[in-house]
């Protein structure tokens, strides 16, 4: 990266960046003038407006929210002029030697750990629910720096280590066992017959599958630790199943199976490193193939590698070969756990089942005891296979990204299409389906998923549904509401009375402190009115659907319209945010303003070829997937938090 301007130093060009802010900005944020607390003056001064102020005003400017819609306009190469000049002046970012940024030592989630001890072990055993649900960063349960471990916790992964090794004994033992369930703990078979033969039987065992737990190859002094616990005197010459299950309870609680430790690559030089100087010692490293191959293995399945990666990985091959295995791991059937952790937050679908909904205060009746034991145990989960089932359709098959929001196809079963009002479907699975014109549905915004998660228990929420469209597809969240703004809780009394929701939110809205954001995020909630709160398509309750404007001055008529404009004339801005979403997914952190060339190097690629499956392809072939900061090389001072 390019250091910093050192304080009080002008950018290169005399006054460069200053001067195209000043042309499009000067009467809001120059020469005293402070509109919403920003000021710009000094700008090409270090020592001028703090780094978040800039990285503010970059995040703006690339978002098209400032200047804002109705004012002049910067041209498009105005535009990425401000930005290259924000990144390389002031923000010190030199696209041409990317940072692959922050390494985060992290903990396996719940998920990751259960999905890896059923891999490593072959055991039909799933340990989710006995683990506490972890914390999330940046909307994620990936992020490194919020999957702390506790003394709890770690109590917790002994006893559930404890319990692996004692299924692994019964089932060992049984009279009926058979060796496939267990091919996975016992690869050269039960223990020989020649007592000479049986311990180095026990240590290649053991080698084996602490190769695997560890997701590379291990020392002999790990090995002969592990040969110790196995054959610990208290067990009194234990059977070769209980000293492979003694083993496999160390290897479980190990910081190297409950944790992604990667390591760099020995490059030939890198014993002569001490002879050169800093600057002749390149910033950054890249990963070997066995942290390639299990940060690749947990990206997209939330598991370990298996055999094919190892071998790749062993050979030195995995590099090579990144393409190919992307397409492969897409197409296995553990790739649903990309749709199940990374859709299932980014789109909210683990929620859809969880949301309280009260469909008496929904419908408006009386008793509905029936019709909310089914929608609870037969719809909601319909409603989230849906949109995760989609989202692998696009994911295997050459899909867009764009047609999450615009396809006419879905995944239903009958029950749901009878819900959605669709009808020639029939049978309990989910298959896909060419939606009828008239059905009012198509693309993420008519899901149930997306539906109910953004509304209350009781009513639509305009607020919701705009945030999540700014936040969730278009990477323009709204700041957080100010400190003791009233709320809307009547709303529920005024709408029961049949007040329309935009006559609601226009009294919320004549509060000043209110007004700027509710007009980003309410116009886009307005569109979506066209469904209710669980869902189910209304637009007959209305002389049309509504017409809106987004923050950056597009209109658009009803959720079709909506979904129409981001495809289309924000679909830049569709392809950042999604790239954002994911790539936070996959590196465990957060973007942070030294990811902006990958990112926007992916999304150039999208905007050529926006399919899903080369976005997961770029995603791996970057430098921060296949890097990370040499140990001794510090990166810039990193004040943010995970905790957003």
């Amino acid at each position: 990266m390019v250091a910093p301007l050192s304080a009080g130093r002008r950018t290169a060009a005399d006054g460069g960046i200053e001067t195209l802010l000043r042309a499009h900005c000067s009467d809001c944020h120059f020469d005293g003038e402070t509109e919403g607390g920003v000021r710009l003056d000094d700008i090409g001064l270090l020592d001028g407006p703090s780094r978040e102020t800039a990285i503010a005003a970059w995040r703006n400017i690339r978002a098209g929210t400032m200047p804002p819609a109705g004012q002049p306009q910067p041209t498009a190469a105005e535009r990425r002029d401000l930005l290259q000049g924000l990144e390389r002046d002031i923000l010190g970012i030199d696209a041409t030697r990317p940072d692959p940024g922050r390494t985060v030592l992290r903990r396996l989630n719940r998920v990751e750990y259960a999905a890896a001890v059923r891999d490593l072990t072959g055991l039909d055993i799933d340990l989710v629910d006995d683990l506490p649900a972890d914390d999330t960063g940046y909307g994620f349960d990936t992020i490194g720096s919020v999957l702390t471990l506790s003394p709890l916790l770690l109590e917790k992964y002994m006893a559930l280590a404890t319990r692996v090794a004692e299924r692994v004994v019964a089932e060992a033992e049984a009279p009926d066992a058979t060796n496939p369930p267990l091919s996975r703990l016992f690869p050269l078979g039960l223990a020989p017959d020649d007592p000479l033969a049986q311990p180095l039987h026990l240590r290649r065992t053991l080698e084996i599958l602490a190769t695997r737990g560890f997701r590379r190859p291990v020392d002999d002094a790990t090995v002969d630790r592990l040969v110790a616990v196995a054959c610990q005197p208290e067990t009194q010459a234990p059977s070769f199943p209980r000293a492979v299950a003694a083993a496999l309870t160390a290897i479980l609680v190990s910081p190297r199976f409950l944790f992604h430790l990667h390591e760099a690559e020995t490059e030939p030089d890198d014993v002569h490193a001490a002879h050169r100087s800093p600057s002749e010692v390149p910033a950054v490293e890249r990963l070997d193939d066995y942290s390639l191959a299990s940060r690749l293995a947990f990206f997209l399945w939330s598991s370990m590698p298996d055999d094919e990666l190892f071998a790749l990985a062993a050979a030195g091959n995995l590099r090579h070969e990144l393409g190919p295995q992307v397409s492969r791991m897409i197409r296995d059937p553990r790739a649903d756990a990309l749709a199940a952790n990374f859709v299932g937050q980014w789109l909210r679908t683990r929620d859809v089942e969880a949301v309280p909904v009260s469909l008496k205060r929904v419908f408006g009746r009386g008793d509905v005891k029936e019709e909310q034991e089914a929608f609870d145990a037969r719809i909601r989960p319909a409603m989230r296979r849906e949109t995760e089932m989609l989202f692998l359709h696009l994911l295997r098959n050459g899909g867009r990204g764009t047609d999450l929001l615009v396809t006419r196809s879905t995944f239903l079963n009958a029950e749901l299409a009878a819900f959605y009002g669709i009808e020639g479907v029939t049978g309990a699975e989910m298959r896909l389906v060419d939606l009828p014109p008239a059905s009012g549905r198509g693309g993420l915004l008519s899901h149930g998923s997306f539906l109910v998660v953004t509304s209350t228990p009781t009513r639509t929420s305009p607020v919701k549904r705009g945030v999540f469209v700014l936040e969730s597809l278009l990477g323009a969240p709204p700041p957080p509401a100010p400190p003791d703004i009233p709320g809307i809780e009547a709303a529920s009394a005024a709408a029961d009375r049949g007040e329309s929701m935009q006559n609601i939110m226009a009294r919320h809205r004549a509060d000043p402190a209110c007004a700027s954001c509710h007009a980003r995020m309410d116009p886009i909630g307005f569109a979506l009115e066209e469904y209710d709160a669980i869902g189910r398509f209304r637009l007959t309750r209305y002389a049309a659907a509504v017409t809106g404007r987004l923050p950056t001055g597009e209109s658009f008529t009803g959720a079709r319209g909506l979904a129409e404009v981001i495809v289309t004339e924000r679909r830049r801005d569709f392809h950042r945010c999604l790239t954002e979403k994911l790539l936070t997914y996959a590196l465990g952190r957060g973007v942070e303003i030294e990811d902006s060339p990958t990112v926007e190097a992916v999304v150039e690629r999208l905007q050529e070829d926006g399919r899903l499956e080369t976005l997961v392809q770029e995603i791996v072939a970057s430098v921060p997937f296949q890097m990370r900061r040499r140990q001794s090389s510090p990166g810039p001072t990193d004040a943010r938090t995970a905790r957003r």
